[in-house]
């Protein structure tokens, strides 16, 4: 049994990793005395759209807010219901109840974790005006499939791309094959704000209401008339200075996120009762390395006793109180129960990468 690590040496799941450039920027924009949205966000935002070649973009509080605003900016409202995956964070849901309609829940593909195609065609209503599949830990999601069920029902795709920035599949960038693709910035992704999201649209009339909602229903604050009812859901420069240090290091990120899945899938290789789903492919990356075990709680309890956290998967929405549901969802009920994600903070070393490997081949009876 391996003894357990000072507090000094303990291992999270996972951390922002922030730098002095990062302190810099941030206080570049508190010196200037203009720390309400303004330069840095359309500095920013002319940023996203050069990089993923999209015409608009528009930076929110969070993806969640990212998703709700996209979906108001659709026409979705109350009395309507939108298509979204069992297995998600549960701000995905929360979105859709933001925007005024209901969560409808779909079960997902036991090998991607995405929202299963034929099971959205199933548990599509007269009612659903939308479809919000999420490109779950970078892997995409069938987009092909979904846009058909999509077409046949006669409503738009919204991505949730909160956990695949910078993510591909063989048609592009992951959240820029939709009318609307929304990400996050959150202290858990590979780059953060602290919070903050944004969305990327291709459609001028959708770019121009989301920024309506998300101002007061004006398009600038250089008038004082409301001609819509909109809301304040702005970001801080400060906020999008430290997004725009962030972004910079955005590359880096990506190739340690590959380092480190490749170090945990090549350490733990053999393993009968640890598998590891397959790794996204057309330039796609894992964000955190995930794993399948019928005994996760099992290691996750021996890791946290040395020092060492991992994160389960989410319950799926249907286990979730707020989103309580009687039907089946196997592919999700699956995940809920055996997947999680090793330790994966950007700033994660080689030798914390290799206690981990080692108490988890310890905790399986196999040897470091």
């Amino acid at each position: 049994m391996m003894a357990a690590p000072s507090v000094a040496q303990r291992i999270p799941w996972f951390e922002p990793w922030l730098d002095e450039a990062d302190v810099a920027a941030v206080s570049r924009v508190v010196r200037s005395g203009f720390v309400n949205e303004g330069p840095e966000n359309r500095a920013f935002e002319e940023e996203l759209k050069r990089f993923f070649g999209v015409p608009q973009a528009v930076t929110t509080p969070s993806c969640t807010t990212a998703i709700a605003l996209s979906l108001m900016a659709l026409g979705v409202g109350h009395g309507d219901t939108v298509l979204v995956p069992d297995t998600t964070f549960i701000g995905t849901a929360s979105a859709v109840r933001l925007a005024g309609a209901e969560p409808i829940l779909v079960d997902v593909d036991p090998h991607t974790f995405c929202m299963d195609p034929d099971d959205a065609r199933r548990r599509a209503r007269p009612t659903t005006r939308a479809i919000v599949p999420v490109h779950l830990n970078g892997r995409a999601a069938d987009l092909a499939a979904l846009r058909g069920v999509a077409a046949a029902l006669g409503v738009p795709l919204v991505e949730d791309a909160a956990e695949a920035l910078a993510s591909r599949n063989r048609a592009g960038w992951l959240g820029t094959q939709s009318e609307a693709g929304c990400f996050s910035l959150a202290p858990t992704k590979i780059i953060t704000a602290g919070q903050g999201g944004f969305v990327l649209t291709a459609r001028q009339e959708v770019r121009d209401q989301l920024i309506r909602l998300r101002d007061h229903g004006r398009l600038s604050r250089a008038s004082d008339r409301h001609p819509v009812t909109g809301f304040n859901f702005k970001v801080t420069d400060m906020q999008a200075a430290l997004a725009r240090s962030q972004w910079a290091k955005l590359p880096a990120r990506i190739e340690r996120s590959r380092q480190i899945d490749r170090r945990y899938r090549e350490g733990l290789a053999g393993i009968p009762e640890l598998a590891f789903p397959p790794r996204p492919t057309d330039g796609g990356y894992l964000m955190w390395p995930d794993f399948t075990s019928p005994r996760r709680d099992e290691l996750a309890a021996y890791l946290a006793a040395r020092g060492i956290a991992l994160r389960p998967f989410w319950p799926a929405l249907h286990q979730q109180p707020a989103y309580a549901a009687a039907d089946e969802y196997p592919g999700a009920t699956e995940a809920s129960r055996r997947a999680g994600w090793l330790p994966c903070s950007p700033g994660i070393t080689d030798e914390q990468l290799d206690t981990v490997i080692a108490a988890v081949r310890a905790f399986f009876g196999g040897r470091p």
